[in-house]
Protein backbone atom coordinates (compact mmCIF):
# COMPACT_ATOMS: atom_id res chain seq x y z
CA UNK A 1 0.00 0.00 0.00
CA UNK A 2 1.33 3.35 -0.93
CA UNK A 3 1.08 6.36 0.86
CA UNK A 4 -0.35 9.07 -0.53
CA UNK A 5 1.77 11.50 2.25
CA UNK A 6 3.65 12.11 5.52
CA UNK A 7 -0.29 12.54 7.29
CA UNK A 8 -1.03 9.57 5.94
CA UNK A 9 2.43 7.71 6.95
CA UNK A 10 2.03 9.77 10.73
CA UNK A 11 -2.02 8.28 11.05
CA UNK A 12 -0.83 4.65 10.51
CA UNK A 13 2.44 5.19 12.67
CA UNK A 14 -0.31 6.43 15.01
CA UNK A 15 -2.24 3.52 14.73
CA UNK A 16 0.83 0.83 15.49
CA UNK A 17 1.71 3.16 18.58
CA UNK A 18 4.91 4.29 16.91
CA UNK A 19 4.06 7.94 17.20
CA UNK A 20 3.65 10.27 20.22
CA UNK A 21 2.84 13.83 20.55
CA UNK A 22 4.43 16.34 22.52
CA UNK A 23 2.46 18.27 25.07
CA UNK A 24 4.66 20.49 25.86
CA UNK A 25 6.35 23.79 24.20
CA UNK A 26 10.16 22.98 23.03
CA UNK A 27 12.74 25.59 21.88
CA UNK A 28 14.36 24.96 18.29
CA UNK A 29 17.50 26.17 19.40
CA UNK A 30 19.41 23.33 20.86
CA UNK A 31 16.42 21.70 22.47
CA UNK A 32 14.90 19.72 19.69
CA UNK A 33 18.40 18.64 18.95
CA UNK A 34 18.78 17.40 22.69
CA UNK A 35 14.96 15.60 22.19
CA UNK A 36 16.54 14.05 18.67
CA UNK A 37 19.55 12.56 19.86
CA UNK A 38 17.78 11.04 23.00
CA UNK A 39 15.55 9.26 20.40
CA UNK A 40 18.09 8.02 18.44
CA UNK A 41 20.04 6.35 21.32
CA UNK A 42 17.10 4.70 23.11
CA UNK A 43 15.08 3.73 19.78
CA UNK A 44 12.58 6.51 20.80
CA UNK A 45 9.01 6.46 18.24
CA UNK A 46 8.22 9.23 15.71
CA UNK A 47 7.37 12.25 17.12
CA UNK A 48 5.20 15.77 16.56
CA UNK A 49 5.82 18.55 18.63
CA UNK A 50 2.67 20.93 18.12
CA UNK A 51 4.23 23.80 20.34
CA UNK A 52 7.21 25.20 18.87
CA UNK A 53 8.54 28.42 20.51
CA UNK A 54 8.45 31.05 18.41
CA UNK A 55 6.58 28.77 15.41
CA UNK A 56 2.98 28.30 14.40
CA UNK A 57 3.30 25.13 12.64
CA UNK A 58 4.01 21.72 14.08
CA UNK A 59 7.34 19.96 14.05
CA UNK A 60 7.66 16.03 12.72
CA UNK A 61 10.69 14.53 14.19
CA UNK A 62 12.41 10.34 13.19
CA UNK A 63 9.72 8.97 11.37
CA UNK A 64 12.10 6.52 10.73
CA UNK A 65 13.61 6.09 13.68
CA UNK A 66 16.89 3.65 14.33
CA UNK A 67 14.95 0.82 14.25
CA UNK A 68 14.05 -0.89 11.01
CA UNK A 69 9.91 -1.78 11.90
CA UNK A 70 9.14 1.47 9.89
CA UNK A 71 11.38 1.15 7.34
CA UNK A 72 9.16 -1.94 6.97
CA UNK A 73 6.59 0.10 7.34
CA UNK A 74 6.65 2.33 4.36
CA UNK A 75 7.80 -0.19 2.03
CA UNK A 76 4.33 -2.19 2.83
CA UNK A 77 7.29 -5.17 3.88
CA UNK A 78 8.36 -7.26 6.81
CA UNK A 79 11.46 -6.24 8.00
CA UNK A 80 13.60 -9.45 6.77
CA UNK A 81 12.06 -9.26 3.56
CA UNK A 82 13.28 -5.55 3.16
CA UNK A 83 16.25 -5.84 1.36
CA UNK A 84 14.44 -8.75 -1.35
CA UNK A 85 11.49 -6.18 -1.62
CA UNK A 86 13.74 -3.29 -2.61
CA UNK A 87 15.65 -5.68 -5.18
CA UNK A 88 11.99 -7.02 -6.87
CA UNK A 89 10.71 -3.35 -6.99
CA UNK A 90 13.42 -1.61 -8.06
CA UNK A 91 14.24 -3.87 -11.28
CA UNK A 92 11.96 -1.09 -13.01
CA UNK A 93 11.23 2.34 -12.89
CA UNK A 94 8.08 3.87 -12.77
CA UNK A 95 7.46 7.52 -14.24
CA UNK A 96 5.68 10.04 -12.11
CA UNK A 97 2.41 11.35 -13.22
CA UNK A 98 0.66 14.70 -13.48
CA UNK A 99 -1.81 15.25 -10.18
CA UNK A 100 -4.81 16.04 -10.29
CA UNK A 101 -5.17 18.65 -7.37
CA UNK A 102 -1.86 20.22 -6.31
CA UNK A 103 -2.24 20.51 -2.58
CA UNK A 104 1.52 22.08 -1.95
CA UNK A 105 -0.16 24.85 -3.77
CA UNK A 106 -2.66 25.31 -0.99
CA UNK A 107 -0.95 28.32 -0.24
CA UNK A 108 1.71 30.47 -2.56
CA UNK A 109 4.10 33.48 -1.50
CA UNK A 110 6.20 34.41 -4.21
CA UNK A 111 9.79 36.73 -4.55
CA UNK A 112 10.16 39.38 -2.06
CA UNK A 113 7.13 38.31 0.46
CA UNK A 114 8.95 35.06 1.07
CA UNK A 115 10.03 35.36 4.71
CA UNK A 116 11.35 31.70 5.82
CA UNK A 117 11.07 32.79 9.40
CA UNK A 118 7.34 32.32 9.22
CA UNK A 119 7.24 28.90 7.37
CA UNK A 120 10.73 27.19 8.24
CA UNK A 121 11.47 26.85 12.32
CA UNK A 122 14.52 28.30 13.08
CA UNK A 123 16.36 24.77 14.56
CA UNK A 124 19.89 24.74 15.56
CA UNK A 125 20.55 21.55 16.24
CA UNK A 126 23.71 20.88 17.91
CA UNK A 127 25.65 22.84 20.27
CA UNK A 128 28.99 24.11 17.60
CA UNK A 129 26.51 24.71 14.49
CA UNK A 130 27.06 27.97 12.86
CA UNK A 131 23.02 28.50 12.75
CA UNK A 132 20.14 27.08 11.58
CA UNK A 133 19.28 24.33 8.91
CA UNK A 134 17.19 22.28 7.25
CA UNK A 135 18.09 18.57 7.65
CA UNK A 136 15.08 16.64 6.07
CA UNK A 137 14.60 19.04 2.70
CA UNK A 138 14.33 16.80 -0.75
CA UNK A 139 16.48 18.68 -3.09
CA UNK A 140 14.62 18.27 -6.91
CA UNK A 141 16.97 19.77 -9.62
CA UNK A 142 17.79 18.35 -13.23
CA UNK A 143 20.88 18.37 -15.16
CA UNK A 144 20.56 21.91 -17.11
CA UNK A 145 22.28 19.68 -21.44
CA UNK A 146 19.91 16.04 -20.52
CA UNK A 147 17.22 17.32 -18.21
CA UNK A 148 17.10 14.19 -16.24
CA UNK A 149 16.43 14.88 -12.48
CA UNK A 150 17.91 14.42 -9.24
CA UNK A 151 16.13 14.36 -5.63
CA UNK A 152 18.15 14.67 -2.85
CA UNK A 153 19.19 15.22 0.80
CA UNK A 154 21.90 18.29 1.26
CA UNK A 155 22.21 20.41 4.23
CA UNK A 156 21.00 23.53 3.92
CA UNK A 157 22.33 26.67 6.09
CA UNK A 158 19.39 29.35 6.46
CA UNK A 159 21.61 32.63 5.95
CA UNK A 160 18.50 35.20 5.66
CA UNK A 161 14.61 35.36 4.91
CA UNK A 162 14.86 34.25 1.08
CA UNK A 163 18.72 32.79 1.36
CA UNK A 164 20.17 29.59 1.96
CA UNK A 165 23.76 28.14 1.41
CA UNK A 166 24.11 24.29 0.25
CA UNK A 167 26.90 21.57 1.07
CA UNK A 168 27.44 20.69 -2.12
CA UNK A 169 30.13 19.32 -3.57
CA UNK A 170 31.64 16.88 -6.11
CA UNK A 171 30.62 13.80 -6.87
CA UNK A 172 27.12 14.56 -5.65
CA UNK A 173 24.85 14.60 -8.70
CA UNK A 174 23.29 17.92 -7.85
CA UNK A 175 26.77 19.29 -7.54
CA UNK A 176 27.40 18.05 -11.52
CA UNK A 177 24.37 19.57 -12.51
CA UNK A 178 24.94 22.82 -10.90
CA UNK A 179 28.62 23.00 -12.28
CA UNK A 180 27.81 22.68 -16.10
CA UNK A 181 24.87 25.09 -15.07
CA UNK A 182 27.30 27.61 -13.76
CA UNK A 183 29.90 26.91 -16.79
CA UNK A 184 26.90 27.37 -18.89
CA UNK A 185 26.63 31.18 -16.96
CA UNK A 186 23.02 30.13 -15.33
CA UNK A 187 21.45 29.44 -12.34
CA UNK A 188 20.37 25.82 -11.70
CA UNK A 189 16.74 25.74 -10.98
CA UNK A 190 16.41 23.65 -7.16
CA UNK A 191 13.20 23.04 -5.26
CA UNK A 192 13.64 21.53 -1.53
CA UNK A 193 10.85 20.12 -0.33
CA UNK A 194 9.87 19.43 3.00
CA UNK A 195 7.52 16.76 4.33
CA UNK A 196 6.64 13.76 1.48
CA UNK A 197 5.58 10.29 1.54
CA UNK A 198 8.42 8.76 3.56
CA UNK A 199 9.29 6.11 0.21
CA UNK A 200 11.00 8.99 -1.15
CA UNK A 201 13.19 9.99 1.45
CA UNK A 202 14.39 6.26 1.07
CA UNK A 203 14.19 6.12 -2.65
CA UNK A 204 16.98 10.04 -2.34
CA UNK A 205 19.84 8.21 -0.41
CA UNK A 206 20.05 5.31 -3.03
CA UNK A 207 23.42 5.71 -4.60
CA UNK A 208 22.39 5.63 -8.56
CA UNK A 209 24.38 6.16 -11.42
CA UNK A 210 24.36 9.52 -12.75
CA UNK A 211 21.90 10.01 -14.94
CA UNK A 212 19.36 7.78 -12.87
CA UNK A 213 16.19 9.60 -11.48
CA UNK A 214 15.43 8.84 -7.61
CA UNK A 215 11.64 9.97 -8.23
CA UNK A 216 11.46 7.15 -10.64
CA UNK A 217 12.82 4.67 -8.54
CA UNK A 218 10.43 6.15 -5.63
CA UNK A 219 7.47 5.27 -7.77
CA UNK A 220 8.67 1.53 -8.46
CA UNK A 221 9.19 0.81 -4.35
CA UNK A 222 6.05 2.46 -3.55
CA UNK A 223 4.20 0.65 -6.23
CA UNK A 224 2.72 3.60 -7.67
CA UNK A 225 3.41 6.63 -9.57
CA UNK A 226 4.48 9.89 -7.85
CA UNK A 227 1.76 12.53 -8.29
CA UNK A 228 3.52 15.14 -9.33
CA UNK A 229 3.17 19.37 -9.75
CA UNK A 230 4.57 21.86 -11.88
CA UNK A 231 6.80 24.04 -9.48
CA UNK A 232 5.61 28.03 -9.70
CA UNK A 233 8.87 30.27 -10.29
CA UNK A 234 11.14 27.03 -11.31
CA UNK A 235 11.08 24.29 -14.13
CA UNK A 236 10.99 21.34 -12.02
CA UNK A 237 8.03 19.24 -11.16
CA UNK A 238 7.61 18.32 -7.58
CA UNK A 239 5.29 15.78 -5.30
CA UNK A 240 1.87 16.95 -5.02
CA UNK A 241 1.10 16.33 -1.22
CA UNK A 242 3.70 17.71 -0.65
CA UNK A 243 3.90 19.76 3.00
CA UNK A 244 6.16 22.92 1.91
CA UNK A 245 8.04 23.43 -1.31
CA UNK A 246 10.77 26.21 -1.67
CA UNK A 247 11.63 27.27 -4.78
CA UNK A 248 14.80 29.10 -6.06
CA UNK A 249 17.90 29.38 -7.85
CA UNK A 250 21.50 28.18 -7.12
CA UNK A 251 23.68 31.46 -8.57
CA UNK A 252 26.73 30.99 -10.33
CA UNK A 253 30.12 32.34 -9.24
CA UNK A 254 28.33 32.81 -6.02
CA UNK A 255 29.73 31.13 -2.37
CA UNK A 256 28.89 32.21 0.94
CA UNK A 257 29.86 30.44 4.22
CA UNK A 258 27.80 27.29 5.18
CA UNK A 259 28.81 25.63 8.47
CA UNK A 260 30.14 24.39 10.95
CA UNK A 261 27.96 21.75 11.34
CA UNK A 262 27.54 18.65 13.43
CA UNK A 263 27.13 15.84 10.66
CA UNK A 264 26.52 12.04 10.26
CA UNK A 265 30.35 11.42 11.36
CA UNK A 266 29.34 12.21 14.90
CA UNK A 267 32.33 15.38 14.19
CA UNK A 268 31.63 19.01 13.04
CA UNK A 269 32.07 19.80 9.78
CA UNK A 270 34.08 22.77 9.34
CA UNK A 271 32.29 25.79 7.96
CA UNK A 272 33.94 26.53 3.77
CA UNK A 273 32.43 28.75 1.22
CA UNK A 274 29.53 26.98 -0.92
CA UNK A 275 26.68 27.40 -3.26
CA UNK A 276 23.97 29.64 -2.72
CA UNK A 277 20.26 29.41 -2.81
CA UNK A 278 17.86 32.49 -3.36
CA UNK A 279 14.48 31.45 -2.65
CA UNK A 280 11.90 32.84 -5.49
CA UNK A 281 8.55 31.24 -3.98
CA UNK A 282 6.95 29.10 -1.01
CA UNK A 283 4.21 27.44 -1.82
CA UNK A 284 2.42 24.92 1.23
CA UNK A 285 -0.51 23.20 2.32
CA UNK A 286 -2.64 24.34 4.84
CA UNK A 287 -1.65 24.18 8.15
CA UNK A 288 1.91 22.28 6.95
CA UNK A 289 4.09 19.90 8.82
CA UNK A 290 7.67 20.68 9.03
CA UNK A 291 9.47 17.16 8.78
CA UNK A 292 13.06 17.26 10.04
CA UNK A 293 15.81 14.73 11.50
CA UNK A 294 18.39 15.29 13.81
CA UNK A 295 22.41 15.11 12.51
CA UNK A 296 24.75 13.45 14.72
CA UNK A 297 27.01 10.26 15.57
CA UNK A 298 25.44 6.82 14.89
CA UNK A 299 22.86 5.94 16.12
CA UNK A 300 20.41 8.49 14.43
CA UNK A 301 17.44 7.63 11.82
CA UNK A 302 19.66 9.07 8.52
CA UNK A 303 22.25 6.13 9.34
CA UNK A 304 19.37 3.24 9.15
CA UNK A 305 18.07 4.76 5.80
CA UNK A 306 21.24 5.00 4.61
CA UNK A 307 22.56 1.64 5.80
CA UNK A 308 19.19 0.22 4.54
CA UNK A 309 19.61 1.79 1.05
CA UNK A 310 23.69 1.81 0.69
CA UNK A 311 23.00 -2.13 1.23
CA UNK A 312 20.52 -2.51 -1.04
CA UNK A 313 21.97 -0.94 -3.75
CA UNK A 314 25.04 -1.79 -3.63
CA UNK A 315 24.25 -5.54 -3.24
CA UNK A 316 22.48 -5.12 -6.42
CA UNK A 317 25.86 -3.67 -8.29
CA UNK A 318 27.84 -6.00 -6.97
CA UNK A 319 26.45 -9.08 -7.79
CA UNK A 320 25.23 -7.91 -11.38
CA UNK A 321 29.06 -6.12 -12.30
CA UNK A 322 31.12 -8.78 -10.15
CA UNK A 323 30.33 -11.48 -8.15
CA UNK A 324 26.88 -12.93 -8.96
CA UNK A 325 27.26 -15.20 -5.94
CA UNK A 326 27.54 -12.58 -3.19
CA UNK A 327 25.25 -13.29 -0.32
CA UNK A 328 24.86 -10.83 1.65
CA UNK A 329 25.99 -6.89 1.67
CA UNK A 330 25.93 -4.35 4.41
CA UNK A 331 26.68 -1.33 6.02
CA UNK A 332 26.97 -1.02 9.72
CA UNK A 333 25.56 2.06 11.66
CA UNK A 334 29.11 2.03 13.14
CA UNK A 335 30.66 2.92 9.76
CA UNK A 336 28.08 5.75 9.76
CA UNK A 337 26.11 3.62 7.55
CA UNK A 338 28.37 4.51 4.11
CA UNK A 339 32.36 4.44 5.06
CA UNK A 340 32.37 0.42 5.74
CA UNK A 341 31.23 -2.07 4.14
CA UNK A 342 30.94 -5.88 4.90
CA UNK A 343 30.17 -8.41 2.31
CA UNK A 344 29.25 -12.31 2.48
CA UNK A 345 30.59 -14.30 -0.69
CA UNK A 346 30.64 -17.55 -1.67
CA UNK A 347 33.91 -17.78 -3.91
CA UNK A 348 34.10 -19.26 -7.25
CA UNK A 349 37.51 -18.33 -7.94
CA UNK A 350 40.69 -17.34 -6.27
CA UNK A 351 41.30 -13.53 -5.62
CA UNK A 352 37.31 -12.86 -6.34
CA UNK A 353 37.37 -11.62 -2.98
CA UNK A 354 39.79 -8.90 -3.76
CA UNK A 355 37.81 -8.18 -6.95
CA UNK A 356 34.64 -7.04 -4.87
CA UNK A 357 36.69 -5.00 -2.93
CA UNK A 358 38.40 -2.94 -5.29
CA UNK A 359 34.85 -2.79 -7.05
CA UNK A 360 33.28 -1.25 -4.07
CA UNK A 361 36.23 0.68 -2.85
CA UNK A 362 35.67 2.65 -6.23
CA UNK A 363 32.91 4.18 -4.49
CA UNK A 364 33.81 7.43 -3.32
CA UNK A 365 31.58 7.46 0.09
CA UNK A 366 32.97 3.74 0.77
CA UNK A 367 36.39 4.24 2.97
CA UNK A 368 36.84 0.38 3.95
CA UNK A 369 35.54 -2.76 3.40
CA UNK A 370 35.66 -6.41 4.66
CA UNK A 371 34.31 -9.34 2.93
CA UNK A 372 33.67 -13.19 4.56
CA UNK A 373 33.01 -16.18 3.28
CA UNK A 374 29.35 -17.06 3.75
CA UNK A 375 29.27 -18.93 6.51
CA UNK A 376 29.57 -15.82 8.16
CA UNK A 377 26.33 -13.47 9.25
CA UNK A 378 27.92 -10.23 8.48
CA UNK A 379 25.41 -8.27 10.40
CA UNK A 380 26.80 -9.70 13.65
CA UNK A 381 30.11 -7.99 14.60
CA UNK A 382 31.03 -10.26 16.63
CA UNK A 383 31.25 -12.83 13.86
CA UNK A 384 33.01 -10.83 11.59
CA UNK A 385 35.83 -9.81 13.96
CA UNK A 386 36.64 -13.44 14.39
CA UNK A 387 36.69 -14.13 10.59
CA UNK A 388 38.88 -11.04 10.64
CA UNK A 389 41.22 -12.60 13.71
CA UNK A 390 40.99 -16.37 12.42
CA UNK A 391 41.44 -16.23 8.69
CA UNK A 392 43.47 -12.86 7.64
CA UNK A 393 47.31 -12.86 7.46
CA UNK A 394 48.08 -9.01 6.69
CA UNK A 395 50.72 -9.59 4.27
CA UNK A 396 48.58 -11.20 2.06
CA UNK A 397 45.12 -9.94 2.61
CA UNK A 398 44.71 -6.45 3.44
CA UNK A 399 44.56 -4.13 0.42
CA UNK A 400 45.56 -0.87 0.49
CA UNK A 401 44.91 1.79 -2.21
CA UNK A 402 46.41 5.18 -2.56
CA UNK A 403 45.89 8.11 -4.70
CA UNK A 404 41.86 7.61 -4.76
CA UNK A 405 38.97 9.93 -3.85
CA UNK A 406 37.61 9.89 -0.77
CA UNK A 407 34.13 10.93 0.74
CA UNK A 408 34.54 14.88 1.53
CA UNK A 409 32.98 14.52 4.99
CA UNK A 410 35.23 11.92 6.16
CA UNK A 411 37.19 13.53 9.40
CA UNK A 412 39.86 11.45 8.77
CA UNK A 413 41.27 13.35 5.77
CA UNK A 414 42.31 16.27 5.80
CA UNK A 415 41.93 17.12 2.43
CA UNK A 416 41.96 18.63 -0.75
CA UNK A 417 43.22 15.63 -2.86
CA UNK A 418 43.40 12.12 -2.71
CA UNK A 419 43.32 9.82 0.52
CA UNK A 420 43.63 5.92 0.34
CA UNK A 421 41.30 3.01 1.05
CA UNK A 422 42.07 -0.31 2.93
CA UNK A 423 39.91 -3.74 2.28
CA UNK A 424 40.49 -6.66 4.07
CA UNK A 425 39.99 -10.33 2.77
CA UNK A 426 38.85 -12.47 5.49
CA UNK A 427 37.50 -15.42 3.40
CA UNK A 428 39.42 -18.80 3.86
CA UNK A 429 41.70 -19.59 0.97
CA UNK A 430 40.26 -21.16 -2.34
CA UNK A 431 42.41 -23.61 -2.43
CA UNK A 432 44.70 -26.16 0.14
CA UNK A 433 43.61 -27.02 3.02
CA UNK A 434 41.97 -24.86 5.94
CA UNK A 435 41.08 -25.99 9.57
CA UNK A 436 36.99 -26.45 9.55
CA UNK A 437 34.79 -24.96 11.95
CA UNK A 438 34.16 -25.85 15.52
CA UNK A 439 30.40 -27.90 15.51
CA UNK A 440 28.48 -29.59 18.00
CA UNK A 441 27.05 -32.99 16.42
CA UNK A 442 23.50 -31.84 14.74
CA UNK A 443 21.55 -34.73 16.40
CA UNK A 444 22.35 -34.06 19.54
CA UNK A 445 21.95 -30.03 18.82
CA UNK A 446 18.22 -31.24 17.60
CA UNK A 447 18.10 -32.99 20.57
CA UNK A 448 19.16 -30.16 22.94
CA UNK A 449 16.93 -27.96 21.16
CA UNK A 450 13.36 -29.83 21.59
CA UNK A 451 14.12 -30.34 24.92
CA UNK A 452 15.82 -27.30 26.21
CA UNK A 453 12.41 -26.65 28.66
CA UNK A 454 13.19 -30.05 30.15
CA UNK A 455 16.85 -28.91 31.43
CA UNK A 456 16.01 -26.08 33.83
CA UNK A 457 12.89 -26.78 35.54
CA UNK A 458 12.29 -27.11 39.47
CA UNK A 459 13.36 -30.55 40.54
Amino acid sequence: MAFDDLRAFLVTLEHEGLLQRSAREVNPRYEIGAIGRKLGDIQGPAVVFPNVKGFAHPVVMNIFGTRLDRIALAMDCSIEDLTDTWLQRAARSVKPVPAQDALCHQNVILGSRVRLSEIIPQIVWNSLDGGPYITFGLMFSKDPVTSVGNMSIYRLMITGERRLTVNLGPPRDAATAFLKAERMERPLDVAVVIGADPVLYLASQAPLPYGSYELELAGALRQAPVEVAKCKTVDLEVPASSEIVLEGKMLPHVRETEGPFGDFTGHVGPAGLRPVIEITAVTHRDDPLYLCTYAGSPPTEEHVMHSVTNSAERYRQIRQSTAPTVKDLFFPLGGCSEFHVRVALKKELPGQAKNVILDLLKNPTIKSCVVVDEDIDIRNSTQVEWAIATRVQPHRDIVIVSGIAGHPLDPAWSGPGPTSKFGIDATMPFEGAFPERVEVDKEAAHAVESAWAEYFRPA
